[in-house]
């Protein structure tokens, strides 16, 4: 049969499905949403209970019809009776909605994608274009621990390093580039406080944008280890780098230096976006606070909390919590001009290669339905969560990405497709180096 003579027979086939499921809907007072919903993860999992109770809060698909899992599942039973093949075909829909949803919570289950050597094909939304080795080619060990990227305009970019005053003041490097193929970097930017000296007390820069008034925001991770706790915090500077304001996050989120409340070391408010317009920031941490669950590991995913801010007066708004995948943090988020967020998970692998290698993930975000869970204190698994489809996986495009940390917009090309950045933290290793990675996306 051509495509064209399967038309008939497939809009038949979604009108049926349509009504019985838009019937069952009634019975069962669950309301029907018109936004498309999530694309499902790729990789299969084994699910706990905790799973399947979340799985049944969220929303399915089937032939184009969007509707709760619960009165989905009961549209399919009664189909199967009446319909047959129909039914087997909805039923079908749901068991691949089911089984590819990404475990969430702090479970204990070994999910299924622990050998991430042997990744499943996922639909790419994102093209891969280029490979840039700056580290191949720049003498200079300073210029490293690129943690945050943003585009500045005209081709120039500025990257925010993640060093603690081990090998110079904190601070941001500028990067000029005429192809997006090649970068060289292009001037300095030192960070300093209010009072224009460098910082003293313990900062660790991870992510940066830049704001419509033409200063930086910048997050710090802050210092979660007893005795030497630092809050989390996003810090607005002024294009010289000289400190204009803090704002805190959540009271929840500081530390207790006991590793039972509040950010672990090192996996604060890693990621961090603007919304379009610049009065609204988003953070998300690299991982889970400590009251939320365990931290995430090869063989426990977790919950990181995506957190808005108001940046007129300094305060949280809303906050959601998102699956993050087991062994990967998350280390950037970016709003394209619809808002719409994407957001990147690594994690390294030390069996892979001959010394280890990084996966990492992109994923485009969708708060629809997901549960506003500013103020509660500890998560207890049964939210509804964000939703997240892959658009890239960087396993498909190998050699590994290295540790990989921001990610930048760059220009429209003339046939409306947006160029990325993605650029790599080379943490001053000598086993690493400082990579510019660039994307397509439509």
């Amino acid at each position: 049969m051509n495509r064209s003579s399967r038309q008939p027979v497939r809009r038949s086939m979604r009108s049926a499905v349509a009504a019985t499921v838009a019937l069952s809907l009634a019975v069962n007072a669950a309301p029907a949403v018109a936004d498309p919903a999530p694309a499902p993860s790729a990789i299969p999992v084994q699910h706990s209970a905790t799973d399947f109770q979340h799985v049944m809060k969220q929303h399915v698909v089937i032939a184009g019809v969007k509707a709760q899992a619960p009165a989905a599942l009961a549209a399919a039973v009664a189909v199967a009776a009446v319909l047959g093949g129909i039914g087997v075909a909805i039923l079908s829909a749901l068991t691949n909605a089911f089984g590819s949803s990404s475990p969430l919570g702090s479970s204990n289950q070994k999910p299924a994608d622990t050998n991430p050597a042997d990744p499943e094909p996922a639909a790419q939304a994102a093209e891969y274009v280029n490979r840039f080795d700056f580290g191949a080619v720049s003498a200079e060990k300073a210029i490293g621990g690129l943690s945050g990227i943003e585009y500045v305009g005209n081709g120039r970019y500025i990257a925010i390093s993640d060093d603690k005053n081990e090998h110079g003041p904190i601070r941001a490097y500028y990067f000029q580039t005429r192809d997006l193929k090649q970068f060289e970097e292009d001037g300095m930017v030192a960070l300093t406080n209010a009072a224009g000296a460098e910082y003293a007390e313990f900062t660790d820069a991870e992510e940066i944008r830049l704001l419509p008034n033409g200063n930086f925001l910048w997050t710090t991770e802050g210092d979660a280890r007893e005795g030497q706790v630092v809050p989390p915090q996003l810090v607005e500077s002024k294009p010289d780098g000289k400190e204009v304001r803090r704002i805190d996050m959540p009271e929840y989120h500081v530390p207790d230096g006991k590793t039972t409340r509040g950010v672990y070391h090192n996996n604060g408010p890693e990621a961090m976006a603007v919304l379009p317009g610049g009065k609204t920031a988003v953070t998300i941490n690299e991982n889970a606070l400590a009251q939320d669950g365990k931290a995430n590991s090869p063989e426990n995913s977790s919950l990181s909390r995506v957190t808005f801010f108001d940046l007129k007066t300094g305060q949280p708004t809303k906050e959601y919590a998102v699956g993050v995948d087991a062994g990967r943090g998350v280390t950037s988020v970016i709003a394209d001009e619809h808002g719409t967020l994407y957001m990147l998970e690594r994690g390294f692998f030390k069996d892979l290669g001959e010394n280890g290698e990084n996966r990492a993930e992109i994923y485009k975000l969708d708060l629809t339905g997901a549960e506003d869970v500013l103020d509660k204190e500890a998560l207890d698994g049964g939210e509804a969560t964000v939703g997240k489809s892959k658009i890239l996986d960087f396993a498909a495009h190998p050699p590994h990405p290295d540790n990989v940390e921001g990610l930048a917009w760059g220009p429209v090309r003339e046939d409306g497709h947006r160029t990325m950045i993605v650029v790599s933290d080379d943490n001053f290793n000598d086993t690493q180096t400082t990579l510019f990675h660039t994307l397509l996306l439509p």
